[in-house]
């Protein structure tokens, strides 16, 4: 007799309802009494620590290679190839959040993590032993992909700690990024001025990853079945189309988007690959939301649940809280090379003053993790560190070679926020989901975190772009000309400012006098372009502040669309679910049999 298992309450006396296995293991999984129950283990913290240890090593790249890839570029025969390196880090990491995110939640989040360790030893290795910038730039493409897998700790490691320390894990799962993000660029500047010691910034992290990939393959064994389902049926309902439509459509709108930071924004090249981008992400977003698919990558319920306040806010919050921090991350450094230092300054000392920046966002995470839970109110203090970032971000407007001081203190509070509003804004998006969809949430997460870093760079980088040369052609020109020089030698002068003091001394007839006034004038065109890049991103940030929520009338007829943006004041606390519930328990520890699905 056919089982009709939505009817199995309804059932008479001659039907006989047979329970599927996974909802005979859901009816005898093991009900907590009391929340002393919920127990971690020490085996569970060692895996902790090895899933932290190999998320760091999976960043150590990027601040590192930041700091030398001009370098490193040259000497493999082309400097401009340098702009590449970090962006196809973002975009294959952004493709990998998505697409095994997701899928972790299928397969289980184990050879994901593993597998990630092994494209990144691949990708160190190929990295510090390239020998031209084609296979520099596959290196990055392969750190990249194993990156987002391996970052998937992210979301791997709080699962398997209490629900009320979500906010404490999802720091402790970044807490190698801050080894990386300061002693990275120090160990980049050191390595470029030792001929090719810049090597050893791939063969260090190649040697790493190895002891992460023996700790992770050796002891995290977690549920292989997220959801319950077998393997061969997860196979025959998982979603090639949305994959396929998404890495199309992520890698040419993030390549055109990196196209603009170093052509014109007429290029046909940009044009291309941002119109055929944005057009198969609208397919991609047709597709999840009307094919009737059975495991989609993106489910259009997760973004309208609780008319979008679960999840979509949560989000878009994310997302603005990133694009604010890479437009610091644009201001403050630029403000560093051009105003606060001079060709002749020690790299030492410019290194000192990039200080209260990556400091200021370690203090905004330690002031989460130790005072989040005493203060509660998740909503506000996730409304509060967005605004504390956004203010003291937008006063770096401010800056001119007499503020450094100001400056300095303004970009500490401004990371002291967005050190507590990204850590919380990551466990807000991880809890708008259901566990055994947290693989979505946890990719949506990342995704925010990275393509937003390639958007708001992309944007910042264009607008003070833009405005420094508007604005040196208006002040260095008439400077010049006051000091003594022709207009012939006042545009000479112009053009050679930003390639150095060769090329200024090159010019035929110019003057200490001549330059100086031009160089005085330059400096200041760059505090004009600071100043308007400072104050555009304001509107980013009151965007991730207030937004605005249009809900439907009913909720049945929800869609994406009714949700147009919503933000930190639309979200929902989270102060419900930081109960002491642990979600997951390893399978080869004390606790396994804890597991709804195995």
């Amino acid at each position: 007799m056919a089982v009709d298992h939505e009817k199995a309450p309804a059932q008479t006396e001659n039907t006989v309802y047979i329970a599927s296995d996974a909802e005979k293991q859901h009816q005898t999984a093991y009900i907590p009494q009391s929340e002393d129950d919920y127990v971690v283990t020490w085996k569970t913290w060692v895996v902790v620590w090895i899933l932290a240890w190999s998320y760091g090593i999976s960043f150590w790249i990027v601040p590192s290679a930041a700091a030398a890839q001009t370098v490193i570029a040259t000497q493999l025969g082309d400097a401009t190839q340098a702009a590449f390196y970090i962006p196809i880090y973002t975009i294959t990491v952004t493709i990998a959040f998505m697409v095994c995110g997701a899928n972790s939640d299928l397969f289980g989040r184990r050879w994901f993590i593993i597998g990630g360790n092994v494209l990144l030893f691949v990708g160190f290795i190929l990295g510090g032993t390239a020998k031209n910038n084609t296979a520099m730039i596959a290196a990055f493409a392969f750190i990249g992909f194993g990156a987002g897998n391996a970052q998937l700790a992210a979301f791997a490691l709080p699962e398997l700690l209490p629900n009320k320390w979500r906010h404490s894990a999802v720091v402790l799962a970044d807490i190698g990024v801050y080894f990386a993000v300061v002693v990275g660029p120090v160990a980049g500047r050191f390595a470029i001025v030792n001929g090719y010691a810049w090597r050893w910034l791939f063969y260090g992290p190649a040697i790493a990853v190895v002891s992460s990939f023996i700790g992770l393959y050796l002891y995290y064994f977690p549920p292989a079945h997220p959801r319950g389902l077998p393997t061969g049926q997860a196979l025959r309902e998982l979603d090639y189309g949305g994959a396929t439509l998404f890495i199309l459509s992520a890698t040419l709108t993030l390549t055109g988007i990196v196209y603009t930071t170093t052509l014109p924004s007429s290029d046909p090249r940009v044009i291309g690959c941002l119109v055929s981008g944005l057009i198969l992400l609208v397919v991609f977003a047709l597709y999840e939301t009307f094919v009737p698919l059975k495991q989609p990558l993106t489910p259009t319920r997760v973004f309208t649940k609780s008319k979008g306040r679960e999840l979509t806010a949560p989000f878009v919050a994310g997302f603005v809280v990133t694009m604010f921090y890479y437009a610091i991350n644009v201001i403050y450094p630029t403000q560093i090379a051009t105003l606060f230092t001079t060709p002749g300054t020690s790299f030492r000392y410019a290194i000192l003053l990039t200080l209260p920046q990556n400091l200021g966002l370690i203090f905004g995470a330690v002031l989460l993790t130790a005072f989040g839970s005493m203060i509660g109110h998740w909503k506000w203090t996730l409304t509060g560190s967005v605004s504390i970032m956004v203010v003291f971000g937008a006063l770096l407007a401010l800056g001119t070679p007499e503020r450094k001081n100001m400056m300095m203190a303004f970009v500490f509070l401004a990371e002291v926020g967005f050190g507590w509003a990204q850590y919380l804004s990551i466990a807000f998006i991880q809890f708008g989901c259901d566990q055994t969809e947290l693989g979505i949430a946890g990719g949506l997460a990342g995704v925010a975190r990275f393509a937003g870093g390639a958007v708001a760079i992309s944007v910042y980088t264009t607008i003070l772009s833009n405005v420094v040369s508007s604005s040196a052609v208006r002040l260095v020109i008439p400077a010049a000309q006051q000091a003594g020089a022709s207009a012939e030698q006042a545009a000479s002068i112009l053009a050679a400012l930003p390639l150095g003091q060769s090329a200024l001394a090159a010019i035929p007839g110019a003057t200490t006098d001549m330059i100086a006034a031009a160089g005085g004038a330059f400096q200041q065109s760059y505090v004009t372009g600071l100043r308007t890049t400072a104050l555009s991103s304001l509107s980013f940030g009151i965007l991730g502040i207030i937004g605005k929520n249009s809900i439907s009338d009913d909720a049945s007829r929800e869609t994406v669309a009714d949700i147009v943006v919503p933000a930190c004041l639309c979200c929902i606390d989270i102060g419900p679910k930081m109960t002491a519930k642990i979600e997951i328990y390893l399978e080869n520890d004390v606790n396994a049999d804890r597991n709804e699905f195995h």
